[in-house]
């Protein structure tokens, strides 16, 4: 599968153009390479829901049953006007990040905590594009 490029406003995991690092979990200096990073939309209706959908999360990831092996990192960025959330999120492989998808609820188990994040009030999952990292 050949993968787009990163788009410009992409500084890397940390900086977006017009949004705010809020919360990141993993580390990409892990010793996975990054063979894919996935940006994930989630449309809010204020800074309010985009920090709780976050929070929630991030109580998904730490009560997570079974972790795929091939997630590495996610960096959260909330835009300025708090009205949508940028998940940065590093995968060893695409193939990795769409057989966590296979489950079809998403990249975590079917947990409550999960639901929870799935279906947060005053948010809207706005998709998912998969890009090659920078330098590859």
């Amino acid at each position: 599968m050949t993968l787009p490029e990163l788009p410009g406003f992409v500084r890397d995991r940390k900086e977006i153009d017009g949004f705010e690092l809020y919360r990141t979990v993993g580390a990409s200096s892990s010793d996975k390479p990054v063979g894919c990073v996935v940006l994930v939309t989630i449309d809010t209706d204020d800074e309010a829901a985009a920090r709780g959908f976050v929070d929630a999360v991030f109580v998904a990831l730490a009560s997570e049953p079974n972790p795929h092996p091939g997630g590495i990192s996610a960096a959260f960025h909330i835009r300025e006007d708090g009205r949508q959330v940028i998940n940065y999120a590093e995968w060893v492989s695409a193939q990795d990040h769409a057989d966590a998808l296979a489950n079809g609820v998403g990249v975590g188990s079917a947990t409550a905590d999960w639901r929870r994040a799935q279906t947060f009030p005053g948010t809207r999952q706005g998709g998912f594009v998969r890009y090659r990292p920078r330098g590859e």
